[in-house]
Order: structure tokens, then C-alpha cells, then sequence
């Protein structure tokens, strides 16, 4: 028999209330597949409860939080139910002490960092749509932006979760602490999954101290190939930058400082030598200006579909003479993991194989010999071919 909203929305208001449930519409589409009807848990036992039910009735379930990311990933067949976590807002658990957050699926990173904040704490992510990308969807798509240059990915951040299994059961790992090895490393398992293992619910991340101050190196030169090698030196350099950026074009190349005020300096000035020394442009930037490049970047990286403009390269990656990530190639992040990407050519000839093999060769060379400098803790990217299915 096939399911109806009627069905659906006779067991919902029979078993969750009048409020659980609601006609799917044209705005509740997942890559054109409208649902029959969304479910609005307000905690995360009852969405355990409606997932449990679901799966029983061999209902096809969307998780969704703000909706940013729906179009990444492959697409459903079809869509049955979207269960909604933005009823997930339960207080967030902030220890300032221990510089740890336990902060529920359904709220977004903004406010997130606006409560952290008071403590001079935050999250150190900064993916697309910040303002309105919740935690639990990009936990689920292990979404970032530049900065995971120096702080990572949620994968790097996340030390436990709490989730909703698809029997209906929930379940947890990890923990509150930071050095916690005990069980199975669930957290990281669930960061990119796309809601395809568990629902998560509420999740607790190791924080950092927000930074007093930040500058921004803007580099400029005539062709990409010179800012490629210029961020290979900026990579390999005693400097902490927090994330290093390159577009084209035209090319430019961004290097982000965010630390004390002496510090900043000092770096941003070190920064600026290394660009001069490479044949390169360069000037600072801070205050409204700095906030200015850097949401043009947002702007840039906030495709519907995880995919990064023709525009953007990404230098960790496009550091080959291989034609397959020259200026007017497509760079593909996906769920914008650090350092995992594909390249494809922007011609017809589809991606190009062999040059993505050698550039993944010829970058992990590269890291490996800046790798002493940097530590053990950065070793050679892994990088793999992936496409949207």
C-alpha cells in the first residue's frame, strides 16, 4: 500500500500531537522530490520515536535541519518524510573551564558562538551559511570553510555525539572530555555520513579561545602557478595562519593571521616578506575591509551543491603543472572535508584521471617534505577522487 500524507498524518497526531506534523511542500523538496509530509520532533527522544515508527512503516526519511546542505550528496529515489531537527534547541552546556560545548542538533553555529562567546570561547568552524547551518547538519556533512587550515574539520573537533538510531533507539559515544579514548570513535564516524548511519541529536566539540585580533595577507600575481608555490612557502613557514585561500581568477592568494595583536603583526609582516621574496603583490588588510574579502569568499564557497565555482582552486591540491588544475578547471570539495578533494577538467573531456593521480602524488610530496616543520600532526593529505552521484 502506498503511503499517503492522510496515513502518515493520522499516525503522527495520534501518537506526537497536532503540532508533529504538516503537508510537505515545494519548499520542503530534496533535489526535486517533494516529501508527503515533514515531522517536527521538539526533543530528541520523540524524534527517536518517530524514526523507529518510520522505518516500521518502510518509510523513506530525509533528516533536515536548516536545509543549507540538501542539495549535496547523491539524490533520493524518493521522499517519504523529512524529519525535522530544528525542534532540537534544547540549552547549550558550555564548560568554560574545560574549554568543551555540548550544544544540540537543531541550533545553528551563529548562535552557537554567540553564547560561547560571552566566555571569549567559540567553535572554530565557518562553513557556508554560517548564520543558518545547524550543528547537526554540518556534523553530517563534516562541513568547513578556510579555516580548517589550522582548526580542522567537525571531524577533528567532535568528542562525543548522542544520536537516533533508525529502530527507534538512541545511543551515545564518546564523551565530555577532551583525552577520551574509551569505545569506538562513533563521533567521527557519523561526521560526513549525510544522515545515511544514525539521526544525530546533540553533540559535545572541544573549543578554542576566540583570537583578540586577525589580519589578512591579500597576494596578488600575474598567474596562479606563482601564488601556488608562494602558499607552499607560506605552508612551510614557522607561521600559523588560519587559513590560506586561493582564487582565479584573477589570482590571488588570501593568508588569514588570527591571534594576539604583537602576534598578528609579526606574522602578517613575515607573511608579507615571504610574497615580496616570491615575486608577488601583497598588502594587509584588517577591521571592515578584512571582513569584506573574507565574505566574498563565503560568497564563493556557499554553492547549493557542495561544488566549488570554476573560480576557486584550492593550493593544497592544485600545486601540479598538470593541466587538470590550471586557471578554468572546476574544484569539487564535497562536503568540503580538509584536504580531500577532486579536480575536473572544465572541457568536455570529462574528468581527467591520470593528471588528478599524478596531482594527488605531486601534493602529498610536497606536504610530506614540509612536514618536519609543521609536525606530526599534519602529515600528507590523503586525497581521493569523488563525484556527486
Amino acid at each position: 500500500m502506498q503511503p499517503s500524507f492522510d496515513s502518515i498524518a493520522r499516525a503522527a497526531v495520534d501518537h506526537w500531537g497536532e503540532d508533529s506534523v504538516r503537508p510537505g511542500s515545494g519548499a520542503d523538496e530534496v533535489d526535486g522530490c517533494a516529501p508527503l509530509a515533514v515531522l517536527e520532533p521538539s526533543n530528541a527522544a520523540t524524534l527517536a520515536e518517530m524514526l523507529g515508527w518510520a522505518n516500521a512503516q518502510r518509510l523513506a526519511v530525509v533528516p533536515r535541519g536548516a536545509g543549507t546542505k540538501l542539495q549535496w550528496g547523491a539524490a533520493p529515489l524518493r521522499v517519504d518524510v523529512v524529519l525535522s531537527t530544528a525542534g532540537l534547541n534544547a540549552p547549550v552546556d558550555h564548560c568554560a573551564g574545560d574549554l568543551t560545548a555540548t550544544v544540540p542538533a537543531g541550533a545553528s553555529l551563529a548562535t552557537v558562538n554567540q553564547i560561547i562567546g560571552r566566555e571569549r570561547q567559540w567553535l572554530p568552524l565557518d562553513p557556508a551559511a554560517a548564520d543558518r547551518a545547524t550543528i547537526g547538519g554540518i556534523i553530517a556533512t563534516n562541513d568547513s570553510g578556510p579555516r580548517r587550515q589550522k582548526h580542522g574539520t567537525p571531524r577533528d573537533l567532535i568528542i562525543g555525539v548522542e544520536m537516533a538510531l533508525v529502530d527507534g533507539r538512541t545511543a551515545k559515544a564518546g564523551g565530555r572530555v577532551v583525552k577520551n579514548v574509551a569505545g569506538y570513535d562513533l563521533g567521527r564516524l557519523l561526521c560526513g555520513s549525510f544522515g545515511t548511519l544514525a539521526v544525530i541529536t546533540r553533540a559535545t566539540f572541544k573549543l578554542t579561545p576566540s583570537p583578540p585580533a586577525s589580519r589578512t595577507v591579500v597576494a596578488t600575481a600575474q598567474h596562479a602557478r606563482a601564488l601556488m608555490e608562494l602558499a607552499l612557502a607560506i605552508a612551510a613557514a614557522p607561521l600559523t595562519p588560519s587559513a590560506i585561500e586561493l582564487e582565479s581568477p584573477p589570482p590571488r592568494l588570501l593568508i588569514r593571521v588570527e591571534t594576539t595583536e604583537a602576534a598578528a603583526d609579526r606574522q602578517a609582516a613575515a607573511a608579507l616578506k615571504l610574497c615580496r621574496e616570491h615575486g608577488a603583490e601583497a598588502s594587509t588588510v584588517a577591521d571592515e575591509a578584512e571582513t569584506a574579502v573574507w565574505r566574498g569568499v563565503e560568497a564563493h564557497l556557499s554553492a547549493t551543491d557542495g561544488t566549488l565555482p570554476s573560480s576557486r582552486l584550492n593550493w593544497q591540491t592544485c600545486s601540479s603543472r598538470s593541466s587538470a588544475c590550471q586557471p578554468g578547471t572546476r574544484s569539487s570539495t564535497g562536503q568540503a572535508g580538509a584536504r580531500r578533494l577532486a579536480c575536473s577538467s572544465a572541457g568536455s573531456a570529462g574528468p581527467t584521471g591520470r593528471g588528478l593521480d599524478r596531482t594527488a602524488r605531486h601534493t602529498q610530496r610536497q606536504w610530506k617534505s614540509c612536514a618536519g616543520r609543521r609536525g606530526p600532526a599534519e602529515a600528507a593529505p590523503s586525497l581521493s577522487r569523488r563525484r556527486r552521484t
